[in-house]
């Protein structure tokens, strides 16, 4: 069994926020249901999530809770990484626990537990999402998100990963310049070996090189999960995207 914690915290008001009249994209109702009463309802669904914990503004996740929702509420206290530490400080830290973003509303119990397979045998400290521009684009061909060209194509990421959180409570301070820079594939490298650089300029760079590379500068055992999941990688960061998840949500209904 594995906890999750779901990161709804507010963050800073945002043209989709201004347009749909919340000031948390996470309450943004598709439906009749907020973005965040999917994942709940994904993650409290899926056989292998033991506790949800959600970090956000405490009156909301508060009026959830009424609804009928099961969760640990934790009061958003700052930045993602401090809402990330809120989170796991609130869930048994002796084992992996799955991060999840509240704006992925695509999610659904079969996609977690396809996703935790892919992860066995569950020897490392870190899993993370890996979606080739193909698998996005087949669903959402006008969908456009942030891709980095390697040897086995043009590859973006999720919005839910599987850490361990006695790393994560450990060594937080090593996430700060990724965290900073993850939209930025560019900075990201300057902070990279020459040879890293290197291969990824040529398109010589693969997964298993990220993977080793990460595992150095981050002292844990990352571990790349290739998936054709999309639902994890459709997030809603604009217009567009909302409309995308509503055509979407709509027809699965």
């Amino acid at each position: 069994m594995f906890d999750a914690v779901i990161m709804a915290g507010g963050g800073k008001a945002e043209p989709l926020t201004e347009l749909e009249g919340v000031s948390n994209k996470a309450f943004i109702k598709v439906n009749g249901r907020t973005l965040l009463g999917y994942i709940l309802d994904a993650l409290s669904r899926a056989p292998s999530v033991a506790r949800i914990a959600v970090v956000g503004p405490t009156r909301e996740l508060a009026e959830l809770q009424q609804e009928g929702y099961t969760f640990t509420a934790v009061e958003e206290t700052g930045g993602m990484l401090d809402n990330a530490m809120a989170g796991l400080e609130a869930v048994c830290g002796e084992r992996l626990c799955l991060v999840v973003t509240a704006d992925i509303p695509l999610l659904h119990e079969s996609v977690v537990e396809t996703f935790l397979e892919l992860c066995a045998p569950f020897d490392g400290d870190f899993y993370y999402p890996v979606l080739s521009r193909e698998s996005c684009e087949s669903v959402f061909p006008d969908t456009k998100r942030t891709y980095v060209r390697l040897r086995e194509g043009d590859v973006t990421g999720g919005n839910l990963a599987l850490l361990n959180p006695a790393w994560f409570i450990k060594n937080r301070h090593r996430l700060e310049m990724f965290i900073a820079n993850r939209k930025k594939p560019l900075k990201l490298l300057r902070l990279l070996p020459l040879s890293f650089v290197a291969k990824f300029l040529l398109h010589r760079l693969s997964i298993a090189d990220l993977e080793t590379e990460l595992s150095r500068m981050m002292g844990m055992t990352v571990r790349a999960v290739p998936c054709t999941l999309v639902e994890i990688g459709t997030d809603v960061d604009k217009l567009s995207d909302l409309e995308a998840v509503r055509r979407a949500l709509s027809d699965r209904r």
